[in-house]
């Protein structure tokens, strides 16, 4: 493979969610003409800079992801799309196989149609199971719920679909990505909010734990597994290496918005069925095959994310 020496035409599915977004800039950044792809209906994500271009498919659907490729003609996809990954499905439904299991598989075969030289897919820390140790990407795969043996069947699909095509392909499993932009319905964005409108938070007690890594440099391994030689066929952890648990990070939340640490109502929920106490990514080959360590610290991420909920709230921002 030769790395490439010019801005390419990238197409990002899942373009106008929360790591979308990320990327999408990050590439902006870089030079590349890039197409966002999104859900029909989807609110198109406010881009002002760069040469960005929008697109919708239905990514559970063959034809419309062949559509998709025949008309955009991309030279490089970064996969992003994909369903349960914030209620973790209890059950392999269709809209779960369809697009975690089975839409890289159809990217690379209609990729490989128009020429298109590397696929760059997003997996999930959820493929590798409960482990007690740090997650190393040579351990085996024993996912314990849908939405990660989704996504382990997606990788192999998608790999070999490749490898049949002549398709370069890599795949990212990120961990437990936190930033600005991100729903409140999850863990970081959920605390955030509370804490800088000054609500009170139930909580569990505390004690499970995760590895928390920032988007932007999420985007940054993204960025160079598109463009770093020697990585076709790897699966790369995407991790701070560092395992959090939940009660340090809700007082260091707490301390970061300067927010009353009795807002946080630890204990008042109970823990979830089969809830995982210890998660932490080994990263030596990101280190090694991209260059890559995550550089923002849990404080500082927490601190930008609490910034930019605080400038997308004037009334709080006039108050603070």
């Amino acid at each position: 493979m030769t790395t490439p020496s010019r801005p390419e035409r990238v197409l990002v599915t899942g373009g106008g969610g929360f790591l979308g977004g990320a990327v999408c800039d990050r590439l902006l950044r870089d030079g590349h003409h890039v197409i966002a792809v999104r859900r029909p209906g989807t609110p198109l994500a406010d881009r002002r800079a760069g040469d960005l271009e929008h697109a919708e498919a239905d990514l559970g659907d063959a034809a419309s992801i062949a559509a998709l490729v025949a008309t955009t003609r991309p030279e490089a996809c970064v996969h992003l799309a994909a369903v349960g990954a914030v209620t973790r499905a209890d059950r392999l439904d269709a809209e779960l196989v369809a697009v975690n299991a089975l839409s890289g598989l159809r990217l690379a075969e209609a990729l490989a149609r128009v020429g298109a030289r590397r696929l760059v897919s997003c997996g999930s820390s959820s493929e590798y199971g409960p482990s007690p140790e740090a997650m190393r990407e040579s351990d085996p795969l024993r996912p314990d719920d849908p939405y990660g043996a989704a996504k382990v069947a997606g990788l192999h699909l998608t790999s070999a679909a490749a490898r049949a095509v002549g398709l370069e392909a890599v795949h990212l499993r990120p961990f437990s990505i936190y930033g600005p932009g991100e729903r409140d319905m999850r863990l970081v964005a959920g605390l955030v909010s509370a804490l800088v409108d000054g609500r009170p938070i139930a909580l569990t007690g505390g004690r499970q734990a995760r590895d928390f890594v920032f988007v932007d440099d999420v985007a940054d391994a993204f960025a160079r597994a598109l463009v770093a030689p020697g990585v076709t066929g790897e699966a790369i952890n995407v991790g701070s290496g560092r395992e959090t648990t939940v009660r340090h990070l809700g007082l260091l939340a707490a301390d970061v918005a300067g927010a009353d640490r009795s807002l946080l109502r630890f204990g008042e929920l109970p823990y979830r069925a089969g809830e995982r106490f210890a998660w932490r990514a080994s990263t030596s080959l990101a280190d090694e095959l991209l260059g890559w360590r995550a550089s923002t610290s849990l404080a500082r991420g927490l601190r930008l994310t609490v910034e930019a909920l605080r400038a997308d709230r004037p009334a709080l921002r006039s108050a603070a």
